[in-house]
């Protein structure tokens, strides 16, 4: 029997879409991507959390030696945190052995936004066929989920999405795409030649770039630079 492969293109997300699927949070910049890194450079988890005080509630009871607070509002560190949302801020040196808690405007809220689904990871550019090929091994309907920016559609996290779902078509070969699906592997095979200056001319990446992080936008917008697949379990993002 074929498998369904839904992107959701942006907020916001149908809690009866995700319910029993295998689900793939997307938010190419930055969350999904530093995530990712975080776990390749040695993080012991990572916990999304919705706000900044719910980060540090939480950090307190687990003991702030065994923690780093990290996240942004407006793509900038949170005043108080370790860490903010960029990629080249968490470093082996920074995160190894540590469980970070982190919040960002857009992509933990898609994280918690999916708890009825049968199994979460996260995806990125950067880990896009690691996480293809987890998703082989899978049985259940595929649904992607793009974080968006604010309450609507990033063009980036489309691409991602479109990314993953060209590689699965690649991998599974028996799948059925709904139209959702559909579109963003269309958007992406449109630019694929030319990803990275598809993702820099996205709303969210010019404003990175303004903020000084047009590095960052280039760092997302690499394919499959590290092979780590966050995957949620019992709350915590580990690599699996």
């Amino acid at each position: 029997m074929s498998r369904s492969v839904e992107v959701l293109l942006g907020p916001p997300w149908s809690s009866d879409t995700v319910r029993g699927a295998d689900v793939v949070v997307v938010d190419v910049l930055r969350a999904t991507t530093t995530i990712a890194t975080a776990l390749a450079n040695g993080a012991a988890g990572v916990i999304p959390v919705a706000e900044p005080e719910d980060a540090i509630a939480l950090g307190n009871r687990l003991g702030r030696d065994r923690v780093l607070l990290c996240g942004e509002r407006h793509s900038l560190r949170i005043e108080g945190f370790d860490l903010d949302n960029s990629p080249a801020s968490f470093t082996p040196q920074a995160v190894e052995g540590k469980t970070l808690l982190i919040t960002t405007t857009n992509g933990t809220r898609a994280l918690r936004a999916v708890a009825t689904a049968a199994s979460v990871r996260t995806a990125a550019l950067v880990n896009r066929t690691a996480v293809a090929d987890a998703l082989v091994h899978e049985n259940g309907d595929i649904v992607i989920v793009c974080a968006g920016e604010g309450n609507g559609f990033a063009l980036e996290d489309a691409l991602g999405a479109g990314a993953l779902v060209d590689t699965l078509l690649t991998l599974i070969g028996d799948v059925e795409l709904c139209d959702g699906a559909r579109a963003a592997a269309l958007l992406y095979r449109a630019v694929a030649a030319r990803l990275t200056d598809a993702v820099a001319s996205a709303d969210h990446a010019q404003s990175l770039a303004q903020k000084g992080f047009a590095r960052d936008v280039t760092r997302c917008a690499a394919l499959d630079t590290l092979q780590v697949v966050p995957t949620l379990r019992d709350g915590i993002l580990v690599a699996g």
